[in-house]
């Protein structure tokens, strides 16, 4: 017989009481269970969080069924404006495995009837990993961390701890030079379950610190200031949006008592950024994110990143809303720093669905070199000659067939 393990960093749920054996190698999984009652999306039948190991102690394969009750039929009824069960339920129709011995997920798919998605699973002997969407753990942001640490051009700054005293780094990338420059915030895992925001980040760091010509000047114009995990309780504990059951949004200025929210808002207080990122990864398959980016700058950054058709993916366009003079009661951090510190913002939305965490490093390099390749506009003095206003052949000859006239 297989066994089910919860419990372990991530998982959801993290209790057993969140499991149910209904026979031989059958087992239905509640997702929303927590060990207190929650809001917002730690509430029951709103999770958007899965984690799971199964245990085949035999020597041969084993199949078996497991059932993801997501209780959305039971949600309470002051859910978020648009949520359905029927849209809720058809991002939950597949899940992603790995088994022993492998570092590659796979994708399988799943069968829904009302809240519940069924999957039969022929699992290997030894420790399957099965879980919504590719995870990334507090251990392994930390390991990130870690190996910049000695890098020259990284300053690894502790900023604080959460509320359940893990660490709160901030990474400072940028060259030696003096010269002005202007201030990037790029914050990451604001909400627990965003996996691919991590992976994201990883991307773009990566790229910061590449031999890429464009990467090397962006540092001389800009310090990057990088969070790269702001909710490491809600990670590790397994909730969803939250910092825990009835915990903070750490996006939002007015929201629970916590402590990695006060380290979070007093750091962008003392960064004053002139530009600020939020990465995220929302629950749909078919598009993604560009949410609240100037519309000049965002028809340039859409000349170098277009669509990903490769993954089925589209961008879904949100303009920025106009900013109140005075401070509401509850606003987002992007809009935030754009009242406070006239910063222009974006949010990054990234979903799973046909990525692997390879393809969504690689987005997050596009992302950060396209971003910047918009925002470096050249100025009308750029050429060396001026350009005709209709460039034509005859004129590139009256410019002696070379442009040097």
């Amino acid at each position: 017989m297989a066994r089910i393990i919860v419990g372990f960093e991530g998982s959801c749920p993290q209790s057993e009481q969140g499991v149910r054996q209904e026979g031989e190698n059958r087992f239905r999984i509640f997702p929303s269970w927590r060990p207190s009652p929650g809001i917002s999306e730690e509430a029951v039948g709103h999770s958007t969080r899965l984690g799971l190991k199964l245990v085949n102690e035999s020597q041969a394969d084993e199949t078996l069924a497991l059932l993801i009750d997501w209780q959305c039929d039971e949600a309470p009824p002051d859910m978020p404006r648009g949520f359905s069960p029927s849209t809720y339920m058809s991002y939950r129709d597949f899940v992603v495995v790995r088994e022993p011995g492998h570092e590659a997920w796979r994708t399988v798919m799943g069968d829904v009837e009302g809240s519940v998605a069924e999957f039969e699973l022929n699992i290997p002997p030894g420790e399957t990993e099965v879980h919504w969407h590719p995870p990334y753990t507090y251990t392994q942001s930390e390991a990130f961390v870690d190996s910049l640490r000695a890098h020259p051009l990284v300053q690894v700054e502790q900023i604080g701890k959460s509320e359940e005293g893990r660490n709160l780094p901030l990474l400072t990338i940028t060259d030696s030079g003096k010269r002005e420059k202007t201030r990037v915030l790029i914050v990451s895992r604001y909400h627990a379950y965003e996996s691919a925001s991590s992976y994201a980040i990883e991307g773009m760091v990566q790229w910061l610190l590449s031999e890429d010509p464009w990467a090397i000047a962006a540092l001389r114009c800009y310090v990057f200031y990088i969070v790269p995990m702001a909710n490491p309780d809600g990670v590790v504990n397994g909730m969803g949006r939250l910092t825990a059951p009835q915990g903070a949004d750490l996006i939002m200025s007015s929201t629970a008592q916590d402590r990695a929210h006060r380290v979070l808002w007093e750091m962008v207080d003392r960064v004053k950024p002139q530009l600020c990122i939020g990465l995220h990864n929302w629950q749909n398959k078919h598009s993604d994110g560009l949410l609240g980016l100037e519309p000049h700058l965002r028809n340039r950054f859409l000349k170098f990143m277009p669509d990903q058709v490769e993954f089925g993916k589209q961008w879904h366009i949100r303009e920025p809303r106009p900013i109140s003079s005075t401070r509401p009661q509850r606003e987002l951090m992007g809009e935030y720093c754009r009242r406070e510190f006239g910063a222009q913002g974006v949010g990054l939305e990234f979903p799973w669905f046909g990525r692997t965490p390879d393809d969504v490093r690689e987005t997050g390099r596009k992302t950060i070199w396209a971003l910047f390749r918009a925002l470096d506009e050249p100025s009308p003095g750029a050429w060396l000659y001026d350009p005709p206003e209709k460039f034509t052949l005859s004129s590139y000859w009256e410019m002696g067939g070379d442009g040097t006239g």
